[in-house]
Parts: C-alpha cells; structure tokens; sequence
C-alpha cells in the first residue's frame, strides 16, 4: 500500500520517467520557455538515468516507470481517450486538427502514442498523421510545433506526490509542465497497481485546485509521521498550502503544517534545492537563505478553522515539531564554491534509508561534510542530468517508505 510518512524511512518503491524523446527536443530556441538552461544530451542523460536506477535496485527499491505503467492504463479505450482528449485540445491544436488527431491517436500503436503525449508533435511529423502539408503549416506555432513536449517529466517529484497514504497531484506553475498532471492522474486512477486503492486526494481535485494555487512536489515534504513542510517560493502558492493543511486536518492525517516562505528566484526554484533531511537528527541546507525565511506554523483551530503563529526559523520550527535537535550539515566549499555546489544540487539529495543518501558526485564538498558527519553517500556520476536542475530527489517520485523507528 503507498504510504509515506517521512523523508528519510526504507524506501521501498519509486516511481521514474527515463527521459526519451522529449529531451531530444529541446532546442536553444525553446529551451527558456520549456524551463531549462541549456539543451542536454539524450544518450549520455539516459546512461546517467539508469545508473541512478540501478542504485536504487541495490538498496532494494524496486523501481517502477511512468511510460510502463501509463502504457498499461491505457490499454482501456475508454481511459485512452479520456487523456487523448485532454492533451489534445482545440486551445492547443485548432478545431480541424484536434478533431483529426482525436480519432488517429485513439486508434495507433501504443508507442506512438506515448512519444506523442511525452514528446509532443512536430509541424513536420503531421504529414504522417494524415495532415496536408500546407494545412500544417498554418495549424503549427512559428516554432514548428504544433504539441509540446514534456522534457521535464523526468522531475518526478514535482507533478504528484504520497502524503501519509494519500496522494497530492501537482498543480504545476508553468504552462510547459501542467499535461504532466494529466498524465499522472491516469496512472494513479486507471493503472490496476492503483486504480481499486481507495487513497484520499489531498490536493489536485477541487474546483480551485488549478492555476494560480499551484503547488509541486520539490515544495512538500513530510517531516515527520505527523508533520509536512510546505515551501512557497516559486511554484507553491500560499493559497495551496492553506487548502492542503485544511485537509490533512479535517482527515487528521497530520497534526501541523510549517509553511516556509523563501525568495522566488531560478537558483532555488524549490525548497528541496536548499533542504533535504538525510538522517533522524541531520538535514542537508544551504545556509544563506535560511535568515530570509518567513516560517509559519499552521495548526487545527477551533469548529475547523486554522491556527497560525509565526516562528522563529525553519529549524526552530522543525525541532519543535520533531521534538529533538537538528544537525545542519551546510553546502561545501568557500562563499563562491557553495553557491556552485547548491546549484549544481549538492543540497537535493535522496534517503534511500536513515543516514544514507543518494548525492550528485560532483558536489564533492558537500558530499565530504555528509560523509563526515556519519551520512552515507551513495555518488551518482552525473554531468547531463544535472545541467536539467533537479538531483536525485527531483528525479523520484517515492510511492512507499517504511515507518521511521
């Protein structure tokens, strides 16, 4: 059963998207818009990939694939072309082409269908789709799209994440990124490992769970059994946090929400980018931001109101929540070499297990100050993946951790 109670409890089951097609359609050109800083390299990025997979079978998770499990989802026709119809939009594509794609989509060999849906669709691919050249010219953008690719769907962690044994889907800031939810939501509601659990739905499913109250899954983590820590920078709004603690309260699934507001800037797109937990007593933070944080905590009030008091800090916060003290492992390196090292994602790392992390081995001084302090780091030799900014806890999705303790 998905469950997750904590950052740092015995992984037991993840959830990846091996980056494909989608990748290989970055371009200078629309790489800005799509979110990225520099166009990677398909091959060496999946070689990469695979090895953070292969490191997390030799901890014993087991390792699950969004293309796998969505291809099977779909394998109903009913379900297919529900998200058939959700992707592919007159808002998107025009009336005549919409209505054409429709039917072919529904009735295609499924591969095509996925690269589709990841991949997006090019101006020059719609001949094969039965489109007149001339016509695909007018229905395309002055980029020669027509549908956009997901290049950031390897990010797992921001479009759906597990809360005690309930599911928050990402309400994603970014038009660029707002089909992987869609997505996500077929393989939670239609994929049979999912689809007869009766898992409550924390966030993604109300009338005003929709842009601007976005939240990601890089903004949320669950502290402790029964405690969550919401960030609000960039992609989480404040009007998200408020709706999620009100439900975790009324299911009394959680006891407090922290809400930790830091400066809405690319270095530090997420909370995760500057503070993961890496042990019982230990978190792995960059330092320069944490006296910028306005940090509130948010408790059940009265007749289902909510209580909120300011802090004073994220750690003072968390060490009231978690009742014990916390050791600050900080970002290696001089004032310069910490910067690089939080944006090359030395703070974003992975507990496959209490005290034992998966880390970005170029990060070579932070790694030495988690070693150091008793942390275990399991080095993932990455240059491609990082240049997409996100380490190795943007790249999972946990759908099940043990219990701490």
């Amino acid at each position: 059963m998905p469950s997750v109670t904590s950052e740092i409890g015995r992984l037991r089951q993840v959830l990846l998207h091996r980056p494909g097609i989608e990748l290989a359609r970055l371009t200078p050109e629309n790489k800005d818009r799509l979110l990225f800083d520099d166009i990677l390299w398909l091959e060496r990025a999946q070689e990469e990939h695979d090895r953070l997979a292969a490191l997390l079978v030799d901890q014993g998770v087991e390792v699950l694939y969004v293309r796998d499990l969505l291809a099977e989802a779909l394998g109903e026709d009913e379900v297919r072309g529900s998200v058939i119809d959700l992707i592919v939009t007159p808002a998107i594509t025009g009336e005549r082409l919409s209505e054409h794609l429709r039917d072919e989509l529904r009735s295609c060999e499924m591969g095509r269908l996925l690269d589709v849906l990841f991949g997006g669709l090019l101006r020059s691919e719609l001949p094969s789709w039965g489109i007149d050249p001339l016509f695909a010219g007018l229905a395309a953008d002055g980029r020669a799209s027509v549908i956009q690719p997901l290049p950031n769907m390897m990010f797992m962690r921001d479009n759906a994440a597990w809360i005690q044994d309930g599911l928050m889907f990402g309400v994603l800031a970014w038009p660029a990124r707002r089909p992987e939810s869609l997505l996500m939501s077929a393989v939670y509601r239609h994929h049979p490992r999912f689809k007869d659990l009766a898992f409550p739905t924390w966030y993604g499913d109300g009338e005003f769970d929709v842009f601007p109250a976005t939240v990601e899954g890089g903004d949320v983590l669950v502290i402790g059994e029964r405690t969550v820590l919401v960030g609000s920078g960039e992609r989480t709004a404040p009007a998200a946090a408020e709706a999620l603690a009100r439900r975790l309260f009324s299911a009394d699934a959680v006891d407090r929400l922290i809400v930790a507001h830091f400066p809405a800037q690319r270095s530090i797109m997420h909370l995760d980018t500057i503070f993961t937990m890496v042990d019982t007593d230990a978190v792995n933070v960059f330092p320069h931001v944490l006296q910028d944080m306005e940090v509130y905590e948010v408790t059940p009030g009265s007749s289902g109101a909510l209580h909120v008091e300011v802090t004073a800090g994220l750690i003072p916060a968390l060490e009231s929540a978690l009742g014990h003290s916390l050791r600050l492992i900080t970002t290696g390196g001089d004032a310069v070499g910490s910067m690089r090292e939080q944006w090359d994602d030395g703070n974003n790392t992975l507990a496959v297990s209490p005290g034992v992390v998966i880390a970005y081995a170029r990060n070579t001084e932070t790694n030495r100050r988690l070693r150091e302090s008793g942390v275990e780091v399991l080095e993932l030799d990455a240059s491609e993946l990082c240049r997409g900014r996100g380490g190795s806890r943007c790249l999972t999705q946990p759908v099940e951790r043990d219990p701490v303790g």
